[in-house]
């Protein structure tokens, strides 16, 4: 009797409630659920909480509106499993069918959300379903199945992005792409145009996933390679990844967007667009770091000092700056053999580098750095060979030296170059020097040697000599 009065009391109060809100209810509570019902739907204060709030449908039976304690708004349908005699006795049970479609929100993209009519529609499949005797939850899992690409394109963004193991750079250019041909969030007239004409192409992100051909693909790319050919390219790549995770969570069966190389746009490499520096402006790059060098040394200042060091190291080490020459550590050098081991490498595999008397010189240099400025053996950056300025840093090794790299290839006059073209010079200054493309795979510590025959140049003076050889060889007498 408790019982059956505190939910009279509960089923009371929550008709005071819904009037409040201004919806009317019939004798038994009941609302016929649609559009404007939803927008005034509240939970229900209890204290200094939330209480979620359901409401049942006057149309269909089992058919309810369901607002959670947090303000979501969903559709959910409540039976009773036929099949035993004592019906009372089996737990009644829930499918939730989906959340509230607001059309009024122009951020809900979401399209497992839906209207009232829709999902009062998927309801009354479910009630045929049970009356049939077979498992009516399969009408929301084939549903999930026809979600559209956006749908997918978005929890991809929101969940697996921010999770995965991306660099942070990498994250910042998949949510711009996402933003700028996914949402076409873009207030730029020029942008606003592209969409206007590109209408078509575009169509592909509301499709439904699992009915989006190539062609669909295809033709997404060749109306953004007339905006950029490797923003293009970059599209592709990313749906890629979206179709990767749409099969994960069973949206799709086999993947659709596979395109080769030769199919996408091609886009030069570094090497091929612009040439590294050859022996005179390695020459003169060294000249003018070691310059600033006396003058820091001279004035008792540091500033440049450190940065300086380590872009002489990446000339005469030929290694990768960032993830190899940057952050060497002391313990990582064996000076009695001339050795530098790296273990955590690019490619996952132990690499050694060997020195000469030069880089010997630079280390001697940085032993005297780390005593002038009093580095402590506590302080983190004192493992390290080119230790920071500041102790405060992220980073206790030096991560940028642009700054310095610019002052230097300004002094020297040379065209401007990045500083892995220090690294792409190396390669190509030793193999002008050795004739030994194996040689520079071993010194330079890469994997193979496809890897570097892209670094390595062979100048106009190496072919004129190998024309000469071929001549000279084809001209010799055989009696």
């Amino acid at each position: 009797m408790i019982n059956l009065e505190e939910q009279k009391l509960k089923h009371k109060n929550k008709i005071e409630f819904l009037k409040k809100l201004g919806i009317e209810t019939d004798l038994e509570g009941r609302v016929r659920i649609d559009q404007s019902v939803m927008k005034k739907l509240r939970p229900i204060p209890e204290g200094n909480r939330y209480r979620s709030l359901i409401i049942s449908d006057t149309q269909l039976m089992g058919f309810r509106a369901k607002v959670s304690p947090g303000g979501t708004k969903s559709f959910i349908y409540r039976y009773r499993p036929k099949g035993s005699q004592d019906n009372a006795a089996i737990e009644k049970q829930i499918i939730t069918i989906g959340n509230w479609y607001d059309n009024s929100d122009p951020k809900d993209r979401d399209k497992i959300s839906m209207t009232p009519t829709v999902a009062r529609t998927i309801a009354k499949d479910m009630v045929i379903k049970i009356a049939k005797k077979e498992d009516p939850y399969s009408i929301i899992q084939t549903r999930r199945r026809s979600r559209s690409l956006m749908s997918v394109y978005t929890d991809w963004i929101k969940k697996r992005v921010p999770s995965a193991n991306y660099k942070e750079s990498s994250k910042k250019d998949y949510n711009g792409r996402y933003k700028l041909y996914g949402c076409q969030q873009s207030k730029k007239e020029i942008y606003r145009k592209f969409y206007r004409q590109e209408a078509n192409a575009f169509k592909i992100f509301n499709m439904e996933f699992k009915k989006i051909t190539k062609d669909d693909y295809i033709s997404l790319h060749n109306s953004l390679t007339k905006k950029s050919k490797s923003q293009a390219n970059r599209m592709i790549e990313d749906l890629r990844l979206v179709e990767k995770y749409a099969i994960e969570i069973g949206v799709l069966d086999k993947r659709v967007c596979i395109f080769s190389k030769k199919e996408l746009n091609y886009e030069p490499s570094r090497l091929e667009r612009e040439n590294p520096y050859d022996r005179d402006e390695i020459k003169r790059y060294r000249r003018s770091a070691l310059e600033l060098i006396k003058e820091d040394l001279k004035l008792n200042q540091f500033n440049r000092f450190v940065s300086c060091c380590l872009l002489l190291a990446i000339c005469i080490l030929g290694g990768r700056s960032k993830s190899m020459v940057n952050c060497i550590k002391w313990n990582q050098i064996d000076r009695k053999n001339k050795v530098i081991k790296f273990s955590n490498t690019k490619n996952n595999k132990p690499i050694e580098l060997d020195f000469d008397y030069r880089f010997s010189a630079i280390l001697r240099l940085m032993d005297r750095y780390r005593n002038k400025m009093k580095i402590h053996k506590n302080d983190k950056r004192y493992q390290y060979v080119f230790p920071t300025l500041s102790k405060n840093t992220k980073t206790k090794f030096i991560f940028d030296a642009r700054r310095t790299h610019k002052s230097i290839i300004e002094r020297a006059k040379l065209p401007y170059k990045c500083i892995h073209f220090l690294r792409h010079a190396w390669a190509t200054n030793t193999y002008e020097a050795t004739k030994d493309i194996l040689a520079v795979k071993e010194m330079g510590g890469w994997q193979s040697l496809e890897a570097v025959q892209k670094y390595t140049l062979v100048s106009r003076e190496t072919r004129r000599q190998r024309l000469a050889q071929t001549r000279a060889y084809m001209n010799r007498s055989t009696i």
